[in-house]
């Protein structure tokens, strides 16, 4: 059985050059430095010292979504796909890799994953949440998930810090605290941008669109019950846009979620009720979690091997197709 990683992150300067938790990083964790940059030996020692068979690797958040300078971000992304596409030639049997996209300018953004698919090799896209506070159910991005659909390549929903208004009313008092970055504020702000993609009709314009979501699901599964049961009730004396399902059906249908970084039983049991089997796919968030503690809870985890192969490998291979390699499926 192979072990498939998928939310598995690199830096790569220069658009991360002036990234805060790389800088931090290099002043405080020199190893976990050293990991985020590499892309070589020191990344395969530590995925054979799991048994983790292959990555799918991403630029590290935000990627290059922070770039006030639209055209400037749109070559920034060009020039980080050509660079991983090469990490991919060197370990095609080791590594794959998600696009980086500018979301900045949509049509350039639309432009660039069907090139990175169809030209680089690369699985699918990876964007970082909103883009300097403009969300993706804006109507302009509508040309990227058609592009999505219609070449059955994946699009990765990875949190980055919330938006500013929320960080003003929300985080400021606690920022020294963390509550604003992976504790608590990245999981609220990604899950409520995938509610806005679902809300927003996307789904039901594009069934066939898949996304990705990390962390156990950002806490929708948790929270699926009630989310459909006051589905509609805005009490603003307006009206619903009408979805064609319930909000967790489309969940079910048009996201798969990994476990990286969220090693909890309860919370991966919740996960696979509600989500079920099919749509659950592990991953690490390396380098910021540790190979082998999300290995060891794959490992240790009680499930039945057919739930486990679909978690470990199985629906990884159906959901990328000929974009892995041959030889993951027959492990």
């Amino acid at each position: 059985m192979s072990l498939i990683a998928l939310e598995e992150h690199y830096a790569w300067d220069p658009a991360s050059s002036d990234n805060v938790v790389a800088t931090w990083l290099r002043s405080n964790d020199p190893t976990a430095y050293a990991r985020l940059y590499d892309r070589g030996a020191l990344r395969l020692e530590q995925m054979d010292a799991a048994w983790i068979d292959f990555q799918i690797l991403s630029l590290f958040d935000p990627g290059v979504q922070d770039e006030p300078d639209a055209a400037r971000a749109v070559d920034l992304a060009r020039s980080a796909n050509d660079d991983l596409a090469e990490s991919v030639r060197a370990q095609p049997n080791r590594f794959g890799g998600f696009a980086t996209l500018a979301t900045q300018d949509p049509d350039a953004a639309a432009r660039e994953f069907e090139r990175a698919v169809t030209e680089l090799g690369l699985v699918g896209g990876l964007i970082n949440g909103h883009c300097q506070g403009r969300y993706l159910d804006d109507p302009a991005y509508e040309p990227l998930f058609a592009c999505a659909e219609s070449l059955g390549a994946p699009i990765y929903l990875h949190p980055t810090t919330p938006h500013p208004a929320v960080m003003d009313a929300w985080f400021a008092p606690y920022v020294s605290d963390g509550m604003h970055l992976a504790s608590w504020g990245f999981a609220a702000e990604t899950g409520t941008h995938v509610l806005r993609l679902v809300y927003s009709g996307l789904f039901d314009k594009f069934p066939g669109l898949q996304m990705i979501i990390g962390h156990l699901g950002e806490m929708l599964p948790f929270a699926a019950y009630r989310i459909d049961r006051y589905y509609g009730l805005g009490g603003g004396g307006g009206s619903s846009r009408g979805l064609q399902r319930l909000p967790s059906e489309y969940l079910r249908s048009n996201f798969h979620v990994t476990t990286s970084g969220n090693f909890c039983a309860p919370a991966f049991a919740c996960t696979l009720e509600v989500l079920g089997a099919d749509r659950v796919m592990f991953s690490v968030d390396y380098p910021m979690d540790d190979n082998q503690v999300g290995a060891t809870f794959m490992a240790d985890y009680p499930m039945d091997d057919s739930t486990r192969q679909k978690v470990a490998s199985g629906n990884a291979i159906r959901l990328f197709g000929d974009r892995l390699p041959a030889e993951l499926g027959a492990s």
